[in-house]
This record gives C-alpha cells, structure tokens and sequence, in this order.
C-alpha cells in the first residue's frame, strides 16, 4: 500500500510483471476509487463546457465521453480527465485525485454567473477499472444486461443489488475494458463479484504500480509527468485534443495558435533501450553525446517488452524515429532508441 493526494492505494498485489502480464493475456481488476467525480448539470452546461474546454463538447452525443483539459491561459495543461454526456444537459467529469479540488475550484469560479449546478460527488462514489482481453466477459458473468454494441467511450446506466451506477467503456492501460463508477458502500460486494466471476477466466487484482507500467506501454500521459502547468497539448503531442475549428473559444486557444504557429522547442518521446539495463526514473536527463537535450518523465521496466523504457521530453530536431540518445545511472550510459508511440498496441480480437 502507498499514499497518494490523500488515498492509501494499492500498489502491488503480487508481482508488478505478474500484474501486467495478466492484463495484457487475460484481465486485471484495478481500484480507480482515488479518482475524482465531478457532476455538472444545467440548461447551459453544453454551451459553458464549450467555452471552458478545447473539446467540443456541444457535439459530444449522449452516453458518450470525451477526453479533454482543462487549460491556463498560456496554454498550459491543468488537468487532464473524460467528461461523459449522461444526459442532455448532465454531465460526468473524472478527473485525476490530486488536482480533484483544483478543478472544483476552477469551474466554480468560471461558472459563477451560469445556470449550471456544480456538485463534487468524490466522496460519494467508488470506481473500479476492469481491463484486458477478457474484461467484457467477465463484466456479462456479473452484469449479463450488459448491451454487445458497447461502442468505446461509451457510458451506460446499470443496477446491481438495487443500487443504480455508470461503466464506461474506457480505460488507461492500452487493453479494451470498462470503468465502473458507482456508490461508495457498493464497492466491496462488487469487487469481490468481480473477482469471483473471474476466476476461471485468469482475472487478478492489480496495483497501481502495474496501472502506471500498462499506461507507460501504451504511451498514455500522467499528470505531473508527462503533462504539467508548464506544458501545452502540443509538446505532449496531443493537439488532437484540441478541436481547432470550433467557433466559440477557450482559455488558452490564443496561445496554442500562436504556439503552433512559430513551432516547438521540445516535444515528448518515447523510448527503449537497446540492451539490459536498469529502468530509467522521471528527472533524469537525456544525452546526445555530451550534450544535454532532455528529460525523462516517466520510466519503468516493460514486462510486456522485455525492456527499459520510458517518455521524455527533447528537443524537437532530436525527436525523429530512432534517434539515439543515452541516460546515466550511477555513472554508467545506457543508450535508447526513440521509437513510435505508443510502445504497445493491443491486438483487435
């Protein structure tokens, strides 16, 4: 167990390869409870979300989600989160534990003057995150009203001993699955459910050290790694966030065009290392030759991969395909090739 924006987590069960090889060949049962709940709700909670985030989310259908940011003026990202469409004018925002109060306090300030209800239900609600191959199956055995055509990003009302919650067909591991969201009181009875109806099928329970090495595979961003206050979407490489076209602006749109009008200094990339050697950490540097030209922001060893292997961000005339750069432990280079995001793809089955 460790401590986390408040939390005590669950880190490691067995064994993080264990953990993250089982997620990758049959499924994995993560608690996401961490994880903050934002309600918002009103005749104008479309239009204001529009003016509030890169997203266009006036366009985003009902029982549908959407990954998005909230943004500082100069672009820099704040948070980063789904917003889900459970009703016309009702929305759901999962947003990241360590900046949940953050949020609150910034959509309260930009919503003073709206009719949109705020309402934080993070105390209130528990969330499970149930991935990998077999995570559908699994979910049926439990919940068999579950629809087949679940498309991705999808979210959808479901019951469970007479108590109403949401699972949407996202995830952060690169594996197919679904996210539950539901009262706090339900969550022992439903993860021991889970499990149960697991078992046959290979299914474990898995920490969070596990759930930051399957999102390192599949190149997926962490806030206060790869994505922070001094960084835009587009040094993380994620301008397709942003929906360039919409009429109607947002905090920190002036910026971005400016920004992606003169070019990059740095962008991220991901990497591995040529041979055996020990995981490189956030922080340390990146070497071309006895140059300096970047940092690492997350690393680890990839199970999957049989590999070290990380993203950073670098100068952006270094950051072409195979360039190789080095890191040091304890005096000694180990060299990296950067390679194409994400490290992993999971295979359509």
């Amino acid at each position: 167990m460790g401590s986390f924006a408040g939390w005590t987590l669950p880190i490691v069960y067995s064994s993080v390869a264990e953990e993250v090889l089982s997620v990758r060949r049959k499924a994995g049962l993560f608690d996401i409870s961490h994880m903050g709940e934002i309600l918002l709700e009103g005749p104008d909670a479309p239009g204001w979300l529009d003016q509030l985030l890169p997203s266009k989310i006036t366009a985003l259908p009902t029982g549908r989600g959407r990954y998005s940011f909230l943004l500082k003026e100069n672009g820099g990202i704040i948070d980063d989160f789904f917003v889900y469409r459970i009703e016309p004018s009702r929305f759901l925002l999962v947003v990241n534990a360590a900046t949940t109060q953050t949020d609150v306090r910034w959509f309260s300030e930009k919503l003073s003057r709206a009719k949109v209800a705020l309402t934080d239900e993070s105390e209130c609600w528990g969330g499970l995150a149930l991935q990998g191959p077999e995570a559908r199956e699994i979910l049926r055995r439990v919940l068999p009203d579950l629809p087949e055509a679940f498309e991705r990003r999808a979210i959808i009302a479901a019951s469970w001993k007479g108590s109403s919650f949401w699972i949407a067909r996202t995830g952060y591991t690169g594996e197919d699955g679904a996210e539950l969201f539901f009262p706090a009181p339900l969550g022992t009875s439903l993860w021991d459910a889970l499990l149960q109806a697991g078992a046959s099928s290979g299914l474990r329970p898995c920490g969070l050290a596990a759930r930051d090495i399957l999102r390192l595979e599949a190149c997926l961003p962490l806030n206060g790694h790869e994505l922070n206050e001094e960084m835009t979407p587009l040094e993380a490489r994620m301008g397709w966030v942003v929906d360039w076209e919409k009429s109607t602006s947002f905090p920190g749109k002036e910026a971005l065009l400016e920004k992606r009008s003169r070019g990059l200094d740095i962008s991220l990339v991901a990497f591995a290392a040529e041979h055996p050697a020990p995981p490189p950490r956030a922080g340390y540097p990146l070497w071309a030759g006895e140059t300096v030209v970047g940092k690492v922001t997350s690393g680890g060893y990839s199970p999957t991969l049989e590999a070290a292997i990380g993203m950073g961000y670098v100068k952006t005339p270094l950051t072409t395909e195979s360039t190789r750069l080095t890191y040091l432990v304890r005096g000694a280079r180990y060299p990296v090739t950067l390679k194409p995001a994400p490290l992993y793809r999971r295979k359509n089955r």
